[in-house]
């Protein structure tokens, strides 16, 4: 596909630079990656958010459940209510997936074809020549576990499919494990995708270029330390916030305790009238 040049030309570029720095194929991919993930930051912060936030909201989802069980278009019309108020989007969560599919299409290319998107004149194009020279951890990124005949040969294959397995796992369950089970179907959707979606990674990963499956572990890695971060800072604002709205409690109460003692005091009132 013409719309995918650019993308893997630039793609070429960036391996075979990470390449001169890392001298290592496997490691040029992982350098590459967190490239990328820098990039698509912003993408990744809303998708965090958007699954934090629909986690937090769950309580406030039952309720209405139980509030419009017996009428659902008042019910799906309180839930887009409750979404449009909190600032979420139900696809939050799935829309940085889908603008990376273009990036992952072109990588596919790259690591398929690297001879072809690789400038000629960089170190990497000369080393892709000989694959014995370009082995990680004595896999041959170049080429899918699918494609090595003895099952000997594809066990570091089958553990870098499984890693990509568990640590999606771990990244999904890193934002829902607080959100428990809901009756929303939209909910019900979102927690689905979350379940499929890193079989479905393992699942390509046997018969994609081991250097993509590469791509996705250095991915999810990176990104369950985002995640964490994230939240951290999302609790600790959240945190602020709630001791503010308690100060500002407080200081009502205060001034209008001050206020009703004033009342109640003839003496007080007394002064304030000589005063005047």
């Amino acid at each position: 596909m013409a719309i995918l040049e650019p993308f893997a030309l630039a793609i070429g570029f960036l391996l075979s630079y990470s390449y001169d720095f890392t001298n290592s194929y496997g490691f040029s991919i992982v350098v590459l990656t967190i490239i990328i993930n820098i990039v698509i930051f912003p993408l990744t912060l809303r998708q965090t958010r958007s699954t934090k936030r629909m986690q937090d909201i769950q309580p406030e989802l039952k309720k209405l459940q139980k509030q419009h069980k017996d009428d659902k278009e008042q019910l799906n019309k309180a839930i887009a209510d409750l979404y449009k108020t909190k600032g979420i989007n139900p696809l939050g969560c799935v829309l940085p997936l889908i603008i990376q599919m273009p990036i992952w299409f072109a990588l596919f290319r790259v690591l398929r074809e690297p001879l072809v998107f690789i400038p000629k004149e960089a170190a990497l194009f000369t080393q892709l020549g000989d694959h014995s020279s370009v082995l990680f951890y004595t896999m041959d990124l170049q080429i899918p576990a699918s494609e090595i005949a003895a099952w000997i040969d594809r066990i570091p294959y089958l553990i870098l499919i499984l890693f990509v397995v568990l640590t999606a796992l771990f990244q999904q369950n890193q934002l829902t494990k607080k959100s428990g089970n809901s009756n929303n179907p939209q909910a019900q959707q979102m927690q689905m995708i979350g379940k499929i979606m890193p079989l479905f990674f393992g699942f390509i990963s046997w018969t994609l270029p081991s250097g993509l499956v590469v791509y996705f572990l250095t991915g999810n890695i990176f990104r369950i330390g985002q995640q964490a971060l994230i939240v951290k800072i999302e609790e600790n604002q959240k945190t602020k916030e709630i001791e503010k709205d308690q100060k500002e409690d407080n200081n009502t109460s205060e001034t209008s305790t001050e206020d009703k003692d004033e009342k109640d005091d003839p003496r007080k009132n007394r002064k304030k009238r000589r005063r005047k």
